[in-house]
């Protein structure tokens, strides 16, 4: 059973006890990520992330990373677009120093100026690793290219010039403007008593840190996607995604589009596996995702194949998107698809982390729970007419983008252009 509740300083508390767990896992969530950042500020989400760890007032570096590895804890901390979590998962005697650590990285970061300078480094580090990992690289571009100018379409990571020249001072202004309790959700799963959980938590977590002031702002915009774009780049295989406009987070035809991605690419028996890795040897990894958000999503398809079989490939992803739109499916490839995800759902929330987590993005979106027998319900609802509404939705009367990474493959523009349009 979940329970929730408000502390006076406005901070939201979710818990979760699960007893026949041995661990706990708590998480504090920020309802703010790179899309909160200036145009000034791109990449701050994640390096204040990274600072957090770097000392507070109670504990040094050092002591944050010994305290939960001595006890074989696991403490990590993920910047997304629209949230920043940080999260330990300890057994469960070991709850008390989880809530302390967490409640101490949130209120009391020293943003040294030292340490700063080195973690720096680290990032610049990891932004090189990114555009050298091609097939994140390409993920990024594809954000960035169907979404020109919105808030939501730069990399999380932020430019190279940009970190380099943060200092303590611009990602403290940064933290005070986005870490406080309005924006904040602290969250437990796992085996703990729920009265000893509340003491803890309103104890480490009493501090009134005030209003917020007044957020970046998202740009009332409706990006036009751009169709085609390649980065040149001299590895031999071409990475690409190739996608269209998706849905909100929050739509109602959220688990249509969850099943429509697990037929067309969510799984090895799915469509494109099966046609284009194992039919026809194109490729090693396909796969269809889609990213949801507050106010818009997209719905995107990626591969990686040799630059002779680009061209090929592309056309024959883009004919199984015709077949999907054109044809349906049948009713066991739609009863086969439901019985994955709650398969792969219900593994999952054996995880506390998990759980936790599943916890938390609900509140974030739908400002509620949603029990294991609720969701299991919903994925049944999905008919095949809620299907085709959703497949219309996606792709009727739309051109797909392709974004790409690597070198154009010989004799490209001799060829016969490809048709991306559904």
């Amino acid at each position: 059973m979940v329970t929730k509740y408000v502390q006076p300083n406005g901070l939201r508390v979710i818990l979760e006890p699960v007893s026949s767990s041995v661990s706990v896992s708590a998480g504090l969530w920020l309802t703010r990520g790179s899309r909160n950042e200036k145009s000034d500020e791109y990449g701050y989400a994640h390096f204040v992330e990274h600072m957090l760890f770097e000392g507070t007032q109670k504990y040094s570096v050092k002591e944050l990373a010994k305290m939960v590895d001595r006890v074989g804890g696991q403490h990590n901390a993920a910047t997304d677009r629209e949230y920043t979590c940080y999260y330990i998962n300890i057994m469960a005697d070991h709850l008390d120093m989880a809530v302390d650590i967490l409640s101490e990285m949130y209120y009391h970061p020293l943003f040294d100026a030292k340490e700063l300078e080195k973690e720096k480094n680290v990032i610049l580090e990891e932004i090189m690793m990114c555009e050298e990992s091609h097939d994140e690289y390409v993920y990024d571009l594809f954000s960035e290219y169907m979404l020109p100018g919105h808030p939501l379409s730069h990399p999380i990571l932020g430019t190279s010039g940009i970190i380099e020249s943060a200092s303590s001072s611009s990602l403290r202004e940064f933290y005070h403007n986005n870490y406080r309790n309005e924006n904040a959700i602290f969250v437990v799963a796992g085996n703990f008593n729920i009265e000893k959980a509340k003491e803890l938590i309103g104890r480490h977590f009493e501090s009134n840190n005030g209003n917020p002031n007044p957020p970046a702002g998202d740009i009332p915009l409706h990006p036009e996607r751009v169709r085609f774009k390649h980065a040149k780049r001299n590895i031999e295989q071409v990475h690409f995604c190739m996608g269209t406009e998706g849905i909100k987070r929050n739509d109602d035809d959220r688990w249509a589009l969850y099943i429509l991605s697990t037929i067309l690419g969510g799984s090895m028996s799915s469509r494109l596996f099966q046609k284009i890795r194992e039919d026809m040897g194109l490729c090693y990894s396909i796969y269809s995702f889609h990213l949801s958000y507050s106010d818009l999503g997209l719905f995107g398809i990626y591969c990686a194949t040799g630059r002779e079989n680009f061209h090929k490939t592309v056309g024959l992803i883009a004919d199984e998107c015709r077949l999907l739109l054109k044809d349906g499916i049948t009713a066991a490839e739609l009863e086969d698809a439901k019985t994955f995800i709650k398969g792969s759902l219900a593994l999952s929330l054996e995880s506390v982390e998990v759980r936790m987590g599943q916890i938390v993005k609900n509140e974030i979106t739908f400002g509620r729970h949603f029990s294991f027998d609720d969701t299991m319900k919903q994925i049944d609802g999905v008919s095949r007419d809620d299907f085709m509404r959703l497949a219309a939705r996606l792709f009727e009367g739309k051109e797909l983008s392709l974004i790409s990474v690597g070198r154009m493959p010989r004799g490209l523009r001799k060829r016969k252009p490809m048709d991306l349009r559904m």
